[in-house]
């Protein structure tokens, strides 16, 4: 009687089915395409897009503020209770006023 607390060991051959893969050979590839005339690599093209994204940044971080100030303020009146009441005042003036100052700064 053979003791058999763990499986035999796996044959490495019968692992894959199918032929032989080749690797010897490497995949071609295209090269890749002159940029050098491409209109959206221009500097204003550049420029257009960074000061853009700028912006949204700046609105985002108020929609993001607005919108969870909106949910401190729900949760307070919905269920009102000092600290409640506390830690909404603290968030509006600590996190939306600053975030609303720089969503106007910015445009």
């Amino acid at each position: 009687m053979q003791d058999r607390s763990s499986p035999s060991p796996v044959n490495p051959a019968d692992l894959y089915e199918g032929p032989d893969p080749n690797v010897t050979q490497f995949p071609k590839f295209a090269p890749l395409p002159d940029v050098s005339t491409d209109r959206r690599s221009r500097p204003d093209y550049v420029a257009t897009i960074t000061a853009a994204l700028d912006m949204l940044g700046a609105r985002i971080l108020a929609l993001i503020a607005v919108i969870a100030s909106c949910a401190m303020w729900g949760w307070a009146t919905y269920d009102p209770t000092q600290m409640r009441i506390y830690a909404a005042a603290g968030f509006s003036v600590s996190v939306l006023m600053p975030t609303v100052l720089l969503y106007f700064k910015r445009g």
